[in-house]
């Protein structure tokens, strides 16, 4: 409570250098004051506090009259009040402490008096003040008492002296049946003889602490032993206590402060290790996670990334509501992270409203760039924290060990670094480390979200490819060939985008357009011989599995009227793998539609595949055609391709034509079909049509379209 902005200053640096700072509300008189204790009004969503900074000077209702209301009321009596006046009155001294203030400290103040003081009343009352005293066995309440004891008259006395009809006592004689008891649930706390049938002295507490380490453990022995006591409290026990000399009151007390000073203990050592606002981990747990992490992937040859998330926007929420909303707000903030973030993804506070990650699987660490979008989206919605509405920022750094680094501090320097860079670029940005990493994901980024709109706004076409039987020249069909007219790239192949299609799932969209306009396109084309020309489509992996792709073969088909047999769909050798991939092949077959292996040679060609799959044609992959003139070799593999389709009853494809020798090679071994740029390279749709509808389609002697 402090009307004074500049002491207001002070005290909240010393807070912050002191990492006090977890949760601060200031207010301005002894009214406002009151409002805040009692949760009124606009300090509704303010926390109870555990320490009171009071200044004696206030507007209103002044100190002294507000530290009597305080200590006069049950409900705020027992939080410490520390006076910071300016006054240097004797009587103002002597009147607060009357009115059990728990330290009074003069203006102006040192910063390191003024942590010291604040540790020691909180430490104080923490871990005495708030102890209960000595009392009846009564009120021990609903505890566990696990006894171990090997001597059934001790064991039986201490039964007796801590009798109480809510206790639960649970009596072992053996280490291993302690043991085993811990394990099968949980005690409130335990009394221990060390000198055990099977297990003395420091080995007992010990093995106690290990399978319990959260469990408070009171010696109970028949030595008076100084050097085993000492042992026992530095290892972990809570107190040590020789049998004939405690009282069943003393027993009872001994076994509340130990319970006590436990909860005190893991409290301080939680206070220790994560930040009082989020709860999450700090900074130094975080190193030694990110240290654990990077010590598995260079075991197991793993990757792992860091993103490094700085809110934007926070100070601005604290100046309008208080700090008291702003950690609610960043509370929330953190909730909306981790339903973003991986369920194995861990998190820390690192920073001042700064926050790290760590990521270890494969397929979140690919996702780096879209799991940082997201963070930022979800950071950025508009949010409402008891009726009060708020609004955020962030910006994310990113970087990647065995790329960037390979130690904690380094790595997380780096996504540091990561973090300032995309700040200087502006709000609502992130960055990776590498500059070159940076370039390739904000391209790959840029064309997923140019992606998302391309077929709405219509910037997709198909070219086609003429395919010719090779023994009489006569035009047999096409291959459609996706193209992307980008507003500023220019008109793209596959090899530019499709990628990018796959991982965002937007092939599926694509593909489905691809099937249906090159249906429709190739049922307007001319019988050639009273033939319909076949038209061929590439199908990925994703599509093939995807369960409503047969569908939308049948809506193209049924649109645009074209025959199935005049439709073809190829697919790599490595879709051939899964059962489903065959599941769907069959349903396609059954529907008359043709089967093509794209690329054959070059992926996991097995003859067994061609037995189990419906499988119509081969198509022979360029990489093979190129040097059959002059390597035996390849020249001998083709030929093997085309003596096994003809065996099997298949078709087969040479791809690539690119010379007279090629074609005339492929002649001579009577392979089917060809297609390629010595044949006649791939026009948009208009060009296609027109020249189908000038009647020339076949090869010249000189192997020209």
């Amino acid at each position: 409570m402090e009307d004074n902005p500049g002491d207001v200053r002070l005290v909240v640096e010393a807070l912050r250098q002191g990492r006090l700072l977890h949760h601060l509300c200031i207010a301005a008189s002894g009214d406002e004051a009151m409002a805040v204790l009692r949760r009124e009004g606009r300090h509704a969503h303010c926390l109870r506090p555990d320490l009171i900074l009071l200044d004696l000077n206030l507007p209103g209702l002044s100190g002294h009259e507000l530290l009597h209301v305080l200590k006069s009321d049950p409900t705020f009596a027992r939080i410490p009040v520390v006076v910071l006046t300016g006054s240097v009155a004797h009587e103002d001294i002597v009147r607060a402490y009357a009115s059990h203030a728990n330290c009074y400290i003069r203006k102006p103040v040192d910063l390191d008096q003024l942590l010291g003081v604040m540790r020691t009343v909180g430490n104080f009352w923490l871990s005495v003040v708030d102890l209960p005293g000595a009392g009846s066995r009564e009120r021990l309440g609903n505890w566990r008492l696990l006894l171990v004891e090997d001597n059934p008259g001790d064991a039986r006395l201490v039964v007796e002296m801590l009798s109480a009809p809510q206790l639960e006592i649970v009596h072992v004689e053996r280490l291993s049946d302690a043991l085993d008891r811990l394990r099968d649930g949980a005690f409130t706390v335990a009394l221990a003889d060390p000198g055990l049938p099977d297990s003395s002295g420091i080995d007992t507490i010990g093995a106690l602490l290990r399978a319990a380490p959260l469990l408070p453990v009171v010696v109970l022995s028949g030595a008076e032993d100084e050097n085993l006591a000492l042992r026992a409290i530095q290892l972990g026990a809570q107190d040590y206590v020789v049998k004939g000399r405690v009282d069943a009151d003393a027993l009872v007390r001994v076994m509340r402060y130990a319970v006590e000073r436990k909860l005190v203990q893991e409290r301080l050592d939680y206070l220790a290790t994560h930040d009082g606002v989020s709860g999450l981990p700090n900074r130094q747990v975080f190193i030694d996670e990110l240290g654990h992490a990077i010590a598995q992937c260079q075991l197991r040859s793993h990757d792992a990334a860091v993103l490094m998330v700085s809110l934007s926007g926070l100070s601005r929420v604290n100046q309008v509501h208080g700090h008291d909303f702003g950690d609610l707000v960043i509370g929330a903030a953190v909730a909306r992270m981790r339903n973003v973030l991986p369920s194995a993804a861990r998190v820390a506070c690192t920073g001042s409203a700064e926050f790290s990650v760590i990521l270890t699987d494969t397929q979140s660490i690919m996702d780096t760039p879209h799991i940082a979008e997201e963070l930022i989206a979800e950071i950025g919605r508009p949010g409402t924290i008891n009726g009060q509405q708020y609004s955020l920022g962030a910006n994310v750094g990113m970087s990647l060990f065995g790329i960037d680094a390979e130690t904690p501090s380094t790595l997380l320097k780096c996504a540091e670094t990561a973090l300032y860079q995309a700040k200087s670029v502006g709000r609502n940005t992130f960055r990776f480390y590498s500059a070159k990493m940076n370039a390739t994901v904000l391209d790959r980024l840029a064309i997923e979200h140019d992606l998302r709109d391309a077929i709405d706004r219509e910037d997709f076409e198909l070219h086609f490819q003429p395919l010719f039987d090779v023994m009489d020249g006569s035009l047999v069909g096409a291959e459609a060939l996706l193209r992307w007219r980008h507003p500023s790239r220019g008109l793209l192949a596959p090899e530019h985008f499709l990628d990018v299609a796959e991982q965002s799932g937007s092939i599926l969209e694509i593909g489905a357009w691809v099937v249906c306009e090159a249906c429709r396109i190739a049922a307007a084309w001319p019988e050639i011989g009273g033939r319909r020309v076949q038209i061929a489509v590439n199908v990925s992996a994703r599509q093939l599995v995807a369960s409503g792709f047969a569908e939308v073969v049948d809506l193209a088909l049924e649109t645009s009227g074209l025959p199935p047999s005049a439709l073809v769909i190829e697919l790599t050798e490595s879709m051939m793998q899964a059962e489903s991939s065959r599941d769907m092949l069959q349903r396609l077959r059954a529907r008359g539609v043709n089967i093509a292996i794209d690329d054959f040679g070059t992926g996991f060609s097995s003859l067994a595949y061609l037995r189990r799959f419906p499988v119509d044609v081969l198509k022979i992959d360029r990489t093979f055609l190129g040097a059959v003139t002059g390597d035996e070799r390849d020249a001998a593999i083709v030929r093997t391709i085309v003596a096994m389709a003809r065996n099997l009853a298949l078709s087969v494809v040479a791809e690539g034509v690119e010379t007279k020798a090629q074609l005339e090679f492929l002649r001579g071994i009577g392979c089917d079909k060809a297609q390629g740029y010595l044949l006649g390279r791939p026009v948009d749709a208009p060009a296609f049509s027109a020249w189908l509808g000038a009647g020339t389609h076949g090869l010249l002697s000189d192997g020209s379209s």
